[in-house]
């Protein structure tokens, strides 16, 4: 199974600049998983990862396990560009990252 890291930050996710995001093919790639490290500011919120389409279509949240990562829903993979945000909730206030947008295009993000 592919991995693909990216790095939580406050209010901002984006890519892991260590791992290789090259080689991301729309519907090659069924077997794909997210891993997220996060800031301290997330250590203790409830996280669920959600992915949408560019045209605003919003695939299958995925919760995380416990080495926080999640599938790439098939349906996101199947074109050339997905996005994703991390929605969390801690003592009861919601908390939300950016939209970033992941480009499968062979090369590079």
């Amino acid at each position: 199974m592919r991995t693909l890291k990216f790095i939580v930050y406050d209010e901002t996710v984006k890519p892991d600049p260590l791992c290789n995001f090259a080689g991301l093919f729309p519907g090659k790639n069924d077997n794909v998983q997210a891993e997220f490290e996060f800031s301290s500011a997330w250590l203790k919120a409830d996280k669920v990862i959600a992915f949408w389409s560019v045209s605003g279509t919003e695939y299958e949240p995925q919760l995380l396990d416990e080495r926080n990562t999640c599938k790439i829903p098939v349906e996101a993979l199947r074109r050339p560009v997905f996005k994703i945000q991390v929605i969390g909730r801690i003592k009861g206030m919601p908390m939300t990252t950016n939209l970033l947008s992941v480009y499968q295009r062979g090369d590079s993000v």
